[in-house]
């Protein structure tokens, strides 16, 4: 697993300079994010789909605002359209927001987006942050999900760089976090993983972190932990009722 990790980390760092060449920034930006799109259907089950640049759609009509990577589970749900992308919100099962470099504004646009996401009903509820009852939750019987346990969605910033230097790095980084979403009335925790894939990573629900070094690869610990909670949560989640997203007025019935 390691070496195999190593591997798909050294390939992203080498999609991201190449496409450092392309002088267009909107396919620069689509192309960092299919690259983190194709290591994640090599890596996880067949099961799981990925939405690109598509919204997620509440019963309500309430729309997320665009997502760059949207991970849902194909067997069992699917899109309510796919031009332009439409993803019901009970299939979302994790975001992932891809920046080339990590800015106080590209953080910004991220808590706002997530803070959207949290405005919408799946299920008719709400989505539950981490550490709020929810990491420790026991795992019930496909589609035996009561309205009193956890609906979480595992939400990241996938990062190639950022704009700070490496002094003191990490306390910089989460003291910038601390800035944006104090500014714009946001929940740190609206983010589970910031990641920095040449720096480090932020876990901003535990306010914890952790730098690159010899002996730990945080894109190691992103993938793991991403991986083990989409297997958790999708356990857990009952599928998509479509009736839920049918016209409210239908035809009465008779008997024949």
């Amino acid at each position: 697993m390691e070496s195999v990790l190593d591997e798909a980390e050294k390939n992203l760092h080498a999609a991201f300079q190449k496409s450092s060449k392309t002088a267009h920034s909107g396919l620069k930006g689509d192309g960092r994010s299919e690259y983190v799109i194709d290591f994640l259907e090599k890596r996880l089950p067949k099961a799981y789909g990925f939405a690109h640049k598509g919204e997620a759609v509440d019963y309500l009509d309430s729309r997320s605002g665009e997502i760059d990577i949207a991970i849902f589970d194909k067997l069992r749900n699917a899109l309510l359209s796919d031009s332009p992308i439409w993803l019901p919100v009970e299939s979302l099962l994790s975001v992932i927001e891809v920046k080339s470099i990590l800015t106080e504004e590209e953080l910004k646009k991220a808590y706002l987006a997530s803070k959207r996401i949290s405005s919408l009903r799946p299920f008719k509820r709400h989505f539950t942050l981490a550490h709020r009852d929810t990491d420790n939750a026991r795992a019930e019987p496909l589609g035996a999900q009561s309205s009193s346990e956890p609906l979480r969605c595992f939400r990241t910033i996938f990062a190639y760089g950022t704009n700070l230097t490496e002094d003191n790095w990490l306390t910089r980084e989460w003291e910038r976090v601390q800035k944006v979403t104090r500014e714009n009335d946001c929940d740190a925790a609206l983010i589970d993983r910031i990641l920095v894939l040449n720096r480090g990573m932020l876990t901003p629900p535990a306010r914890q972190g952790g730098e690159d070094t010899e002996f730990l690869s945080v894109f190691h610990q992103w993938f793991i932990g991403l991986a083990n909670f989409l297997s958790r949560e999708n356990g857990r989640r009952p599928p998509v009722d479509w009736q839920t997203y049918h016209k409210k007025r239908i035809p009465g019935w008779r008997k024949l």
